[in-house]
């Protein structure tokens, strides 16, 4: 009886230690090597994989300016994986079937609704030349205000990709970002960008 309790004990630990060691371990935007470093960064379960069917998605209105961060977006991708990602305009609201990669504006409200009920407010803080980025098993939106924020959003974004085969994957992840000290939207130029991720002045 007791070989028998000590046999069984010792098949316990054992099994603890294979989950242990399978576990995956929490990771911080620093650990992430995320330059700069978010604000508001949370690590969730799961991740977005980028495959061959994968479309970066803009929305009609908005192409010409944010048509820059998806190119850069796909270069990235291209240069990483060998994949060539499609970039499509697309209405706004539109659902993102198929796990597409969706480069959004703020304005539209479902999409607010939906980062909000996320955890991820588009509030006052987020301003301008802020962006949001949630991912999961089947989202990847970057979303924003303007151009400018979106093209930082991507910034992150790109930084967040790693390798899974032939594949791309990015970590299930909440961002929030936004510079320490906002431009009015009158004097935005793509030639001045802000200073996103460190904390504020003391």
């Amino acid at each position: 009886m007791r070989k028998r309790l000590i046999a069984m004990a010792a098949a316990v630990l054992a099994c603890s230690s294979v989950m242990l060691a399978a576990a995956p371990e929490s990771e911080t935007a620093d650990e992430l090597s995320l330059l700069p470093t978010p604000k508001e960064f949370q690590l969730q379960g799961g991740r977005f994989r980028v495959g061959p069917k994968t479309r970066i998605l803009v929305q009609l209105g908005h192409q010409e300016e944010d048509r820059i961060a998806a190119e850069t977006l796909a270069e990235e991708v291209a240069d990483e994986a060998g994949l060539t990602l499609h970039i499509i305009g697309t209405k706004v609201s539109s659902r993102a079937e198929g796990g597409a990669i969706m480069l959004v504006r703020l304005q539209d409200q479902r999409v607010r609704r939906f980062l909000e009920r996320k955890g991820l407010a588009a509030d006052a803080s987020v301003g301008q030349e802020g962006y949001l980025l949630f991912s999961d098993h089947s989202h990847l939106i970057v979303a924003a205000n303007s151009g400018r924020g979106l093209f930082s959003g991507v910034q992150t974004l790109r930084q967040l990709l790693r390798p899974d085969g032939k594949k791309l994957f990015c970590p299930a992840v909440m961002i929030r970002d936004w510079p320490n000290f906002q431009t009015p939207a009158s004097n935005v130029s793509r030639e001045s960008a802000p200073e996103f991720g460190k904390g504020p002045e003391s």
